[in-house]
């Protein structure tokens, strides 16, 4: 019977490995289903229904994994960066260009002002984002609080680059603080809760396509369930070999590839009730008709 090798490896493997690891073994289960049903045609309802239960748990899961380690707003943030750093060079280009310019005493004077407040406050592109968001914060505070400074800006033409600067550091600071918030906003209880359900989803899956495959249509799930078991075997003794576990985020030893059916199976538990944490029984079954690593080794 296939269930304790699809169950087994990496079932209760897969629950101790890092989220990153976690999700993407199950985006791969995902996308072999996805495949198979291209050229498959309709699954059984029964089969159908548990596939999408499967899949609205791995996007949730795969959603919340990369809120918590990339954002869409990192790109925005860029964009109000550039723009920051190039009207910071535009405003200091023209105040450079009046102040050594002695044909007009006034702008001359006007221009060493923006030059002497632009270093009084260290402006400097090639600061990191909240260094260089907070000193042009102070900098355009002290220019919208002297008339004076207004005046010298206006003086040497800047009034644009500046009116600019100070809306692209406004608008950079927003969106790092958006985006703080919404990390923030990511607790670990929440991605433990939704690896436990994909988790689960995972395995009343296996369930029901072993049981289809043990009656008349065994024939045309060898193939989908073939290929899941060269992914198991490939995860085993590749991926999971060099991962660490989801509790301390390091180095660690995965599985090896060299477990046999029937150890570490779920036994007489009832699939899709175990949470992550608790071991498995040690069950017997047989291994049907395919067992593991009947398509060839793993793809070191």
């Amino acid at each position: 019977m296939l269930s304790n090798t699809l169950q087994a490896k990496p079932y209760y493997n897969i629950r101790e490995k890092g989220n990153d690891y976690h999700v993407n073994f199950y985006l791969r289960v995902k996308g072999r289903f996805d495949s198979f049903a291209t050229s498959f045609g309709t699954f059984p309802t029964l089969l159908q229904g548990q596939l999408t239960c499967f899949n609205n748990a791995v996007a949730a899961e795969d959603n919340f994994f990369k809120l918590t380690t990339t954002s869409e707003l990192t790109g925005t943030i860029k964009e109000w960066d550039v723009k920051r750093d190039n009207n910071t060079s535009s405003l200091r280009a023209m105040a450079e260009a009046y102040a050594m310019n002695p044909s007009d005493a006034a702008k001359q004077q006007a221009g060493k002002k923006v030059i002497d407040m632009m270093r009084h406050f260290k402006l400097n592109v090639n600061d990191n984002y909240e260094l260089q968001g907070s000193r042009t914060l102070q900098f355009c505070q002290a220019v919208d609080a002297d008339s004076t400074a207004q005046q010298a800006i206006a003086a040497v033409g800047a009034t644009v680059f500046y009116t600019a600067l100070k809306e692209a550091n406004e608008q950079c600071r927003a969106f790092i603080d958006q985006r703080n918030a919404d990390r923030a906003a990511a607790s670990q209880e929440k991605m433990i809760n939704l690896r436990r359900a994909t988790d689960n989803e995972y395995a009343h899956l296996l369930m029901i396509a072993n049981a289809y495959a043990l009656t008349d249509e065994q024939q045309r799930y060898n193939t989908l369930l073939q290929q899941m078991i060269e992914d198991v075997n490939y995860y085993e003794k590749v991926v999971f070999a060099g991962s660490g576990s989801a509790a301390d985020g390091g180095s660690g030893s995965g599985g090896s590839g060299t477990d046999t059916p029937g150890t570490d199976t779920p036994g007489t538990d009832t699939p899709g009730t175990d949470t992550p944490g608790t071991g498995g029984n040690t069950g017997g079954g047989g291994t049907g008709t395919i067992t593991p690593g009947g398509g060839g080794g793993d793809e070191g």
